[in-house]
């Protein structure tokens, strides 16, 4: 499955193959016509405002934290983890920034701060054992066996067995990340928030010339819309449930 992602669909492979085809099947005397098309398709797809447009769905579909609201617990899933030359491991930037908002809020909130997040390598270390040492807050609880999203929501099923939390579970994850997980879990009985930080829409000059770093940011949006599908597909998310 990662190759087909790496090799097929991950940006900027779908142009490359839509140029190839262009190349074999296009005759010639209209091969300048539709390589003109190609030029403004990598053009369009490689400026700010493009990714701007394209990640838009995925932060603007989930319930929003609310100071003053009540919650019963604050999850975080983490981000990855990573060994350096002294083969001491540490959590990635994107778990610690998740967990330090994470446990501010779980503070501010007095409630259980839960860090989900298993073994992803072949030595043992999970995820959520390396965010410890940059966390202080004594009501944490820590998942060493969640690989991933759905694993995640199998855990919660744990913590609260037959019953389900009196308030919303508040997710703190990544912005693009948060629908995902927002609609699993209210897909399988939970009420859930999420922090996400306010996008920032500066629309300006820059935004409509192209700029290489669009391309992580294309293709980590491509990742969660893949996930989504995938998870509709095998039914851990339903989308009547959400949008009744």
């Amino acid at each position: 499955m990662k190759e087909l992602l790496f090799n097929i669909i991950y940006y900027p492979l779908p142009l490359l193959w839509f140029l190839v085809l262009l190349l074999i099947f296009v005759k010639k005397c209209n091969l300048y016509f539709y390589l003109r098309i190609f030029c403004f398709l990598i053009y369009v797809s490689l400026t700010p405002f493009f990714s701007y447009l394209f990640e838009l769905p995925l932060r603007l579909s989930v319930n929003n934290f609310e100071k003053g609201s009540k919650y019963s617990l604050v999850l975080v899933p983490t981000a990855g983890i990573y060994k350096d030359a002294q083969n001491i491991w540490h959590p990635s930037s994107n778990t610690i920034m998740r967990v330090s908002r994470g446990e501010i809020l779980a503070k501010e909130l007095n409630v259980p701060l839960l860090i989900s997040g298993g073994i992803t390598n072949n030595l043992g270390v999970s995820e959520a054992s390396g965010a410890e040492k940059y966390l202080s807050y004594q009501n944490i609880i820590y998942d060493h066996n969640s690989k991933n999203s759905y694993e995640t929501l199998l855990y919660l099923n744990k913590i609260y067995k037959n019953t389900k939390p009196k308030y919303n579970i508040l997710i703190v994850t990544s912005p693009k990340h948060s629908m995902r997980m927002s609609l699993l879990l209210s897909s399988n009985g939970y009420s859930v928030s999420c922090f996400v930080e306010k996008l920032e829409n500066k629309i300006n000059f820059y935004s409509f010339l192209p700029d290489s770093r669009t391309i992580n940011s294309i293709n980590s949006s491509l990742y969660e819309y893949l996930a989504i599908i995938k998870y509709i597909f095998l039914k851990y998310i339903s989308i009547s449930d959400n949008y009744e």
